[in-house]
């Protein structure tokens, strides 16, 4: 009986091992498309990816996370505003599934930020009070929850950049977030292969364009 019962617990340990491999390695490919998505129509593909392996793992939070990161960066590549607020709907929805699974979650409360950020970019003169006060609300979130991670400076600092000088924004002011944010990237390491680990690039480049000035 002993024997039997240590062959079961070795099977599912084997079984396990294989689902999560097979999961990881699903994740990666899929990974891989938003690195080379450019348009709307690639990024909602990648989203309709991650939403697949969301029906399968529904335990799982990283899935959800990444269609709403998906539908968020589709946003950016929308032309009319009507079809921006729609990707960022369906952005807020799957970052709250996401929530539930693992609330008090600095990346998730950073994606919320980014959200909403997005909103007020839509439409800025008439959103900057809601939606900006509820983004600097979550990225502060995020900094309590993770001090070490970069992103909710990265896109603070970002926010900042595009915000003209005469409204307190700019390069200049926000150069300290974006130097920030690159310090931490140079000591930040990811929990594992395919957790969130973006925005370096575009810090980067962003400093490259203030220093040039």
């Amino acid at each position: 009986m002993k024997y039997a019962l240590l062959s079961i617990l070795a099977l599912l340990f084997v079984n396990n091992s294989f689902a999560q491999d097979k999961y990881e390695k699903t994740m990666k490919k899929n990974l891989a498309k938003i690195d080379s998505a450019k348009s709307v129509e690639s990024y909602i593909e990648a989203a309709n990816s991650f939403e697949r392996i969301a029906l399968t793992e529904k335990d799982k939070w990283l899935p959800y996370y990444y269609v709403s990161f998906c539908y968020t960066l589709a946003n950016y590549q929308a032309k009319e505003n009507s079809e921006k607020d729609s990707y960022l709907d369906k952005a807020d929805s799957f970052i709250h599934l996401a929530d539930s699974l693992a609330p008090n979650n600095s990346e998730i409360y950073t994606l919320r930020g980014m959200i909403s950020q997005s909103r007020m970019a839509v439409d800025p003169m008439s959103r900057w009070m809601k939606y900006g006060a509820e983004a600097d609300r979550l990225f502060k979130k995020a900094v309590e929850l993770d001090s070490l991670n970069p992103r909710p400076d990265y896109l603070v600092g970002t926010g900042l950049f595009y915000t003209p000088e005469q409204f307190g924004g700019g390069p200049k002011t926000a150069k300290p977030l974006l130097k920030k944010a690159l310090d931490k990237f140079n000591n930040f390491v990811p929990e594992n292969e395919i957790a969130p680990n973006w925005g370096r690039e575009m810090t980067e480049q962003m400093l490259n364009e203030i220093n040039k000035k």
